[in-house]
């Protein structure tokens, strides 16, 4: 005998509590946990251990995996905005350029 004869319903309300698109009265529940000949608290038990966590990549998996050439490239890019932004805290001009007091602020 299928569970929703048992149950006193049709296979696709079953169906569809299976999914998630309907939930069942209490009623309804007692019902199915009696046809599976179980308590109603086990048809809410949850394992964990089912469901593994997605193991994420970190950085250096991907540095390691990273052609050569294009690691040189980045390291070649980063070293050129280094360079210039270490420049440029030497340089009174563009300090100025950066540091020039907004309105409303007040000088200290």
């Amino acid at each position: 005998m299928a569970l929703s004869e048992k149950c006193d319903t049709t296979s696709n309300y079953i169906g569809q509590i299976e999914m998630g698109r309907r939930i069942p009265s209490f009623e309804k529940i007692e019902k199915i946990a009696a046809a599976l000949e179980i308590p109603s608290y086990e048809l809410f038990a949850y394992e964990a251990t089912e469901i593994k966590p997605e193991k994420k990549p970190k950085t250096g998996d991907y540095l390691q995996k990273m052609p050569q050439n294009i690691k040189k490239e980045i390291i070649s890019n980063l070293l050129a905005v280094i360079n210039n932004d270490v420049k440029a805290s030497f340089d009174p001009k563009s300090y100025e350029k950066h540091n020039k007091p907004t309105a409303g602020k007040l000088d200290r």
